[in-house]
């Protein structure tokens, strides 16, 4: 797993989080929490679209 520094990481967080809310999706604070996990390193890759996937199943 890749670790990212930390304004990277919140750089790339604000930047996509921007991009979404423009296209019309609403980015809430706990898939912000996943998304820094990942880019943490913190979960793996296949953890991430596991949790991802039964997010967006709404389990």
């Amino acid at each position: 797993m890749t670790k990212h520094s930390e304004e990277a990481i919140e750089i790339a967080l604000r930047n996509a989080k921007a991009s979404m809310e423009i296209s019309g999706f609403k980015i809430t604070e706990e898939i912000t929490k996943l998304v820094r996990s990942k880019l943490n390193g913190e979960i793996s890759e296949e953890e991430f679209l596991k949790e991802a996937l039964e997010r967006a199943k709404g389990k």
